[in-house]
């Protein structure tokens, strides 16, 4: 293994191994305060561009953008609202994440109308109205240790009908079994008409990763589905 190769790999053990508790979404948050000041440092070190993919997919999908508002879920340091407004957005944008930490970054940024401070948990409603936003977005929320697949529904009711849901999930074998979790409650909200498949395509999530289970010191890139849904008119 490089020298190069054995950075990243420490890196990505930071991440999987500190950052993120693939058996408890309030540990993982708790340590994303702990890290929130490395945070950027270390996820853009292994090439974290979801949030760019994230952001500019987003504004794709949406033709009204003067006058549009968006819900960035797991917002952490504001790196998805960065790059909608290096993107020429000009709308409102409000976050939310549970980690005290990384919104202390964000604030200062002046990226957001308001940000909040909450877990998301299945079955409580986020502290937004419903209907309240053209386009929710979220690019590190859904994976092992994270959101679980079931607050899906929670994105659909703070969405108007016609906006549009776009977020990512990465997978690689530390994902499998979360990734299996969310399609299937991403195909049971379909079933239910409470949204439309727009688009999904598979983008770079990292540069690197070390999952490989039979080769650990093997680098490859980690790849994200990008998946981009539309709120059906009347599901809420």
């Amino acid at each position: 293994m490089s020298a190069d190769d054995q950075k990243y790999k420490q890196l990505y053990n930071k991440i999987y191994g500190t950052y993120i508790d693939v058996s408890s979404t309030e540990n993982t948050v708790s340590n994303y305060t702990t890290l929130a000041k490395d945070y950027e440092t270390d996820f853009v070190g292994l090439g974290y561009e979801t949030p760019r993919v994230i952001a500019q997919t987003a504004l794709e999908l949406i033709q009204d953008q003067k006058n549009s508002k968006f819900l960035d879920i797991a917002c952490g340091t504001g790196l998805v609202a960065q790059e909608l407004r290096k993107s020429g957005f000009k709308g409102g944008i409000d976050g939310i994440d549970g980690s005290a930490g990384m919104l202390e970054l964000a604030k200062p940024k002046n990226l957001y109308s308001q940000l909040k401070e909450a877990f998301i948990y299945p079955g409580i409603d986020m502290p937004f109205e419903n209907n309240a936003y053209m386009g929710v977005v979220c690019s590190g929320g859904f994976g092992p240790g994270h959101l679980d697949p079931k607050v899906l529904v929670d994105l659909i009711r703070v969405c108007v009908s016609g906006g549009v849901i776009v977020f990512a999930t990465r997978f690689n074998a530390v994902a499998g079994e979360y990734v299996s979790a969310l399609n299937k409650e991403i195909e049971r909200l379909e079933e239910n008409g409470l949204w439309k498949k727009v688009k999904n395509f598979t983008t770079t999530y990292f540069d690197y990763d070390f999952s490989n289970q039979e080769d650990p010191t093997k680098s490859e890139p980690l790849l994200a589905s990008i998946h981009c849904y539309k709120k059906m008119l009347g599901s809420f």
